[in-house]
C-alpha cells in the first residue's frame, strides 16, 4: 500500500514539473520558501485550531500507517483462529486460558478471555462489535483532520497570494519587476492547490481505506471467536472464515463506493 502512495505522488509531481518545462517556464519560479511557509503554516494552524489535542495527536500518529499498516495477513489470522478452535473443541475452552496472556491484540485478548470465562456467544459478539465501532469512530474522526487540511490549504494559498500582491503594489514604482512579482505572488495559490489535491486529500482517502480494511479484518475475527464460543467444529470455522474473506474481496469496491 505504501508503494502506491509513493507511485501516485511521483506521477503527479513529474507530470506537473514536465508540464512546466514544456511550457518554457523555469522550475525556479515555483521555489518560493516564503509562500510555502505561509500555506503550510497557515493550514497547520487552522487544523490545530479546530482539533482537540487528542484528535490532533492521533491524526499525526496515523501517518505511520502509510508505511506500516496495522492490517495483518488474512491467512495468518484465519490459521490462528482455527488453531484456537481446535484446542477449544478438543480440550475445552478453558485450555485457551494459557494462550490469552500471550495475545497482544486487545480485541483478540478480550475475546479469548470471554470465551474462557464462558460468556454467552451473542454477548461476546455484541461486545466486540461495539468495541470495533467505537474505535473506528475515533479513527475516522482523527483521519478527517487531513480532509480539513485539504479544504483549508487552497484558501490559505489564496491568502498568501493576496499578501504577495500587496507587496507588489507597494513596489509599483519599479515597473520592470512587476511581472515577476505577480508571478511569485501566485505561487502561494499553487502551493495551496498542490498540498490539498496531491497530499492532504489523498492522504485522508488512504487512511479511510486502511480503516475500512481494519474493520473487515476485525469482523472476520469476531465471527471466528463467536464460533469458538459456540463450540463449532474447527473445519466449519475454517470454511466460514475463508468464505467470508472471499466475499469481502468480491464486494469491497461496492462497499467503498457506498
Amino acid at each position: 500500500m505504501f508503494y502506491m502512495t509513493i507511485l501516485g505522488l511521483g506521477v503527479a509531481v513529474v507530470a506537473i514539473f514536465s508540464g512546466q518545462l514544456l511550457e518554457g517556464a523555469s522550475l525556479w519560479t515555483l521555489a518560493q520558501p516564503g509562500a510555502f511557509l505561509i500555506v503550510f503554516g497557515g493550514t497547520l494552524g487552522a487544523v490545530i485550531a479546530q482539533s482537540s489535542p487528542k484528535d490532533f495527536m492521533m491524526g499525526v500518529r496515523l501517518l505511520r500507517w502509510l508505511s506500516h499498516p496495522p492490517v495483518s495477513d488474512r491467512e495468518e489470522t484465519i490459521k490462528e483462529i482455527v488453531g484456537w478452535s481446535r484446542i477449544a473443541y478438543r480440550d475445552g475452552a478453558l485450555m485457551l486460558d494459557s494462550l490469552a496472556n500471550a495475545i497482544e491484540d486487545p480485541l483478540l485478548k478480550n475475546g479469548v478471555e470471554m470465551i474462557v470465562d464462558q460468556y454467552d456467544p451473542e454477548y461476546i459478539r455484541d461486545t466486540l462489535v461495539m468495541d470495533v465501532r467505537i474505535r473506528d469512530a475515533r479513527l475516522r474522526h482523527a483521519a478527517r483532520m487531513w480532509e480539513s487540511a485539504g479544504a483549508y490549504a487552497p484558501t490559505v494559498g489564496i491568502l498568501g497570494s493576496v499578501v504577495g500582491l500587496l507587496q507588489v503594489m507597494n513596489g509599483l514604482s519599479d515597473v520592470s519587476r512587476l511581472g515577476s512579482g505577480i508571478a511569485a505572488a501566485f505561487v502561494a495559490t499553487v502551493y495551496g492547490l498542490v498540498l490539498a489535491n496531491l497530499v492532504f486529500l489523498p492522504l485522508a482517502a488512504k487512511l479511510r481505506a486502511i480503516i475500512f480494511e481494519l474493520t473487515l479484518r476485525d469482523e472476520l475475527r469476531i465471527e471466528g471467536l463467536t464460533m469458538i464460543a459456540q463450540n463449532k467444529q474447527p473445519r466449519l470455522v475454517e470454511r466460514t472464515l475463508v468464505a467470508a474473506g472471499e466475499r469481502a474481496d468480491n464486494v469491497i469496491d461496492i462497499r467503498r463506493v457506498a
